[in-house]
């Protein structure tokens, strides 16, 4: 059907009511309640639809089964759940400059943050002191970035300092210290060989892991944040030389993303799957 698609108008907002310009899991809730496979059905549509979100112009699209039913992919795909692709703007990082208002401040920032002690059940890692904590970060901190328009901070660390601070009580106040972005700070690094293949997926093709915290717009640390595949996808598409990459959040729920990168365009693909949980309707008296 090569009709154009629908259209529609999107805004999002976080839990404390603050509004954003990106939110990955709302589209994607969103695309799913307009694409819904038995709707695409009944109505004879095409599989896409458009949004128009505050500063960008996104895509999504219901991907068809494949047809080997045996085969994979590197996100996993229930019973009865869809899988949707969005098409998201490409975000590139810039590296901050070193020094005092740069990436020193920012180090100090994330000493304070991860200085608390770790939860009973990660008695291996470090129970941080102040001069511990920077220490460990001038260590293991591989790069220092923000996103377009100073939106993220992004951290790439080793991938031993990334699970040295898995478990860490953070103080989500202190990231909001370092003035130079806006939105969320993104800690990251590329997957091993044995961390990938661990995944529950079962996938070895996982690339690199990373979490995201939000305090700036009233999220501590989110479960998975597909606005923030828009710069670690490329990030690490570079990094690896690749066009496809596959990552996972490292929240307490977590979850893996696909980003298919497509810079001759200036866009992210995200892939992501949705399943209808509950439905109804709302009745609204005016």
């Amino acid at each position: 059907n090569s009709a154009k698609p629908p259209a529609y108008a999107i805004r999002y907002y976080t839990r404390s009511g603050m509004e954003v310009d990106l939110c990955g899991h709302a589209t994607l809730a969103a695309a799913f309640c307009m694409l819904h496979p038995k709707k695409m059905e009944d109505q004879k549509q095409n599989h896409q639809i458009a949004f128009f979100a505050n500063n960008d112009d996104l895509q999504a699209e219901l991907l068809l089964p494949p047809a080997n039913s045996q085969s994979t992919t590197p996100i996993s795909t229930h019973n009865n759940a869809s899988r949707i692709a969005m098409n998201f703007p490409w975000k590139n990082v810039t590296p901050i400059s070193p020094g005092k208002g740069g990436q020193e401040d920012v180090l100090s920032m994330m000493s304070h943050a991860f200085s608390g002690a770790t939860d009973s059940g990660h008695a291996k890692l470090f129970h941080f002191r102040k001069d511990q904590s920077q220490s460990f970060f001038t260590q293991h901190v591989l790069h220092i970035g923000t996103t377009d328009g100073k939106e993220d901070l992004l951290i790439e660390l080793t991938e031993e300092g990334f699970d040295s601070l898995l478990g860490l009580k953070v103080d989500y106040g202190a990231l909001s210290a370092w003035q130079g972005y806006s939105r969320g700070v993104i800690i990251c690094c590329c997957a091993s060989t044995s961390k990938a293949e661990s995944t529950e997926q079962q996938t070895s093709s996982l690339d690199f892991r990373s979490r995201f915290f939000g305090p700036k717009v009233g999220i501590d640390e989110d479960p998975v944040t597909g606005s923030a595949h828009c710069s670690l996808g490329p990030y690490f598409g570079n990094k690896l030389g690749k066009t496809v990459v596959v990552g996972r959040q490292e929240s307490e729920r977590g979850g893996v993303v696909e980003c298919i990168l497509k810079p001759e365009e200036g866009r992210v693909c995200i892939v992501g799957t949705a399943v209808m949980t509950v439905s109804g309707q709302l009745s609204i008296s005016i």
